[in-house]
């Protein structure tokens, strides 16, 4: 990019601090001109590597669903638990109607001379037909070379000419600061060429509780650059003109809040998208927090590290002999602040590498060495479903950042979500569903899938009968009976 660039900040300061009079001389009209006519080279420059994407969908939904009440607040724990909405709920399940195709418009930014196009992965996901529009209008049909939904990045591309296409140039986002410029550029509700200008407002938001279930990964830029529906995908570019992050998220119903991906989170992955087309990560198989709150309790020297609540059974962690109140302190040397720190630094890693974690264990410091696996999505991961148990029930724990948007009128503290049920069990003729909230059997509290199997194979035997406590519609409670068959 252009020398000119670089004075900017001077010249807006200088205009600021330009003393006040009733002359002339109040406002340096000359000084404010060249920093418009900035800006509007920055556009020129820019515009050309921004692209508009249409992705062609054909979207199912159940006959009728659009009309039924109360449906929204179970969007996030059907997404959660994989469970299709038209198989929610008692009564005559309801055949899925097809939608006309909708072209979904988002943007995307051309990033090499081979006509590789960067864009979200939320932008392309399930699009039966992709279309790229370029700045001069001419359109091109491309193809998914690769996506990767834990940090929502893909790769498409288009066949071109060479002269068409002008790459970005990529600029550092680990150098970013609060407060600087930033400029937003794409196709907000389809127009396609919008700048927004604004500044950097903060840097590393994560645990935003967005509506994309599969992001896994957040480390976000937050602007107030505006940045609307249709600008998914296009790039967040600084003073220069260099792309520092992926326009990838809004927060509805707030103004001025958008969020990008750092540009040096996406490098992290492009090139395995278009090598491979897929991201592999390296897993450790712990869930974890941050040991912050925690550090006085278990006598850290400080408030680092990432604090282990479960060790998942057989898994690299498991086999290596991490403890639950164990806190992760650095992996290889590098030293680990935060939850998210682990996350990001495991994920970065190659599968079956061995690794040594500094572990504080009884305030003291020790070494483990993990061989690490290789981590499945779990939608990805080849093994049969699980089995109901002997009521014909699929339980899961309920996430604590879900239980107050399923139930917001319920102060839901505990139980667990039924995500399947067999049609010829006794659970389904007792009459729960898929989408229940199993709050007691026999009287006592479920707290969590553990529970839920304890109590159920204590109390529901053959030839008993017992009384099943179930949250449905996320604000009013039923009992039911159980009964089981005698053999």
């Amino acid at each position: 990019m252009k020398q000119w660039f670089i004075g900017i900040g001077v010249l807006c300061a200088a205009a600021l601090l330009a003393p006040i009079s009733t002359s002339a001389q109040a406002i340096d009209v000359d000084i404010l001109e060249e920093v418009e006519s900035a800006f509007i080279r920055l556009g020129e420059e820019v515009r050309p590597s921004v692209v508009n994407i249409e992705a062609d969908r054909e979207l199912e939904v159940p006959r009728g669903m659009r009309d039924m009440p109360d449906m929204d607040m179970f969007d996030d724990l059907f997404r959660f638990f994989g469970i299709p909405r038209d198989e929610m709920g008692p009564g005559p399940q309801r055949e899925p109607q097809r939608r006309p195709r909708v072209p979904a418009t988002g943007s995307g930014f051309i990033y090499d001379e081979e006509g590789h196009i960067v864009t979200n992965n939320h932008v392309i996901r399930n699009a039966e037909n992709i279309t790229v529009r370029l700045h001069n209008g001419n359109e091109y049909e491309a193809v998914v070379v690769g996506g990767d939904p834990d940090t929502d990045v893909a790769v498409i591309k288009i066949e071109a000419p060479e002269e068409e296409l002008s790459p970005v140039t990529l600029g550092d986002s680990d150098t970013l600061q609060v407060g600087q410029f930033a400029v937003a550029v794409g196709s907000p509700q389809g127009l396609e060429g919008s700048l927004s200008f604004g500044h950097i407002s903060a840097l590393g938001r994560d645990e935003l509780m967005l509506p994309d279930p599969d992001l896994r990964f957040q480390n976000f830029i937050q602007t107030d650059a505006a940045i609307n529906l249709g600008n998914s995908g296009g790039p967040l570019v600084n003073i220069r003109g260099e792309v520092i992050g992926i326009n990838t998220a809004i927060v509805f119903g707030a103004d001025s809040l958008g969020f990008a991906i750092p540009i040096n989170l996406a490098e992290s992955v492009i090139p395995e998208l278009i090598a491979e087309g897929f991201v592999t990560r390296g897993y450790l198989g712990v869930e974890i927090k941050d040991a912050r709150d925690l550090a006085a309790g278990l006598g850290m020297p400080d408030e680092d590290g990432a604090f282990v609540e479960r060790v998942r059974e057989n898994t690299p962690a498991d086999r290596a002999g991490l403890e639950p109140y164990d806190v992760i302190r650095s992996v290889d040397g590098e030293p680990i602040r935060s939850a998210t720190d682990l996350v990001y630094t495991i994920s970065s890693l190659p599968p079956y590498e061995t690794v040594t974690l500094e572990v504080w264990r009884d305030e003291e410091l020790i070494e483990v060495e993990v061989e690490l696996e290789v981590y499945d999505r779990p939608e990805e991961v080849a093994v049969a479903p699980p089995e109901e148990d002997h009521v014909g029930l699929q339980v899961e724990d309920i996430p604590p950042e879900l239980a107050e948007r399923i139930a917001p009128d319920f102060d839901l503290d505990g139980g667990v979500a039924v995500s399947g049920v067999d049609p010829d069990g006794p659970a389904y003729d007792a009459g729960i569903r898929r989408g229940d909230i199993i709050l007691e059997i026999a009287r006592q509290t479920v707290n969590s899938a553990s529970d839920y199997e304890r109590l159920i194979n204590q109390h529901a035997q053959p030839g008993t009968s017992t009384l099943v406590r179930i949250l449905r519609g996320g604000q009013q409670t039923t009992v039911l009976s159980l009964t089981i068959p005698e053999q």
